[in-house]
């Protein structure tokens, strides 16, 4: 008889089936034959070890607790300030439009109504910067009489020093807001102010060469 090792299990079952189906013999090689293989990469697989860990994501900062990220919480202690600002460039229009009657000649009629114009500009974008930040619209007042009549000379003196003055109130609201978007109108309002008043500048060394 062969080795018990180098036998076939499943022709011995056979075998014994014929002969005698009530014993069971050897049981371990039959409780072998049942045991499924394990081949190399199946079942459990082993964890890895050394492998590189995976970086954890940056943490991303938590949006304020606002209504908004601009013009919103961080304006409203602007309110008050934003309100001067319109009601002085609507100041600056009249102002403009009144001296553009009085021009001695066309360059310096239209140099004053563009003025007058981006004056105007200015307050309307100052209204929707309110709207933004209150969600109301600001009603202007309304403020009637005539403008001053003074020289031309000193129409464009005043209005020099008007427009370097507004120039530095834009600049330093700039500064102490927390408002990054309000920081930024307030920059570009600065800017133009100190154009204007270069302009009248330009416009007052030629009256005076004249």
């Amino acid at each position: 008889m062969e080795k018990m090792e180098h036998m076939d299990p499943q022709r011995c079952d056979r075998i014994w089936q014929r002969v005698s189906p009530e014993l069971d013999p050897y049981p371990e090689v039959r409780a072998a034959c049942r045991e499924p293989s394990r081949e190399p990469g199946a079942g459990d697989i082993p964890e890895r070890t050394g492998a590189a860990a995976v970086p954890a994501a940056p943490e991303i900062p938590a949006a304020p607790a606002e209504s908004g990220c601009c013009l919103a919480g961080r304006a409203m202690g602007s309110i008050r300030l934003i309100q001067d600002f319109i009601e002085d460039e609507l100041a600056d229009r009249r102002a403009y439009l009144a001296y553009a009657a009085c021009a001695p000649n066309v360059a310096a009629r239209r140099l004053l109504r563009q003025l007058a114009g981006e004056e105007g500009s200015h307050a309307r974008r100052l209204m929707g910067v309110y709207y933004l930040v209150t969600g109301c619209c600001y009603q202007p007042r309304l403020q009637g009489g005539r403008v001053e009549r003074l020289p031309w000379r000193e129409v464009l003196r005043t209005r020099y020093h008007a427009e370097t003055c507004g120039g530095l109130r834009y600049a330093q609201a700039a500064e102490v807001t927390e408002d990054v978007c309000l920081r930024e109108i307030w920059e570009e309002l600065s800017a133009a102010e100190y154009r204007h008043a270069r302009q009248l500048l330009s416009l007052l060394e030629q009256m005076v060469l004249a």
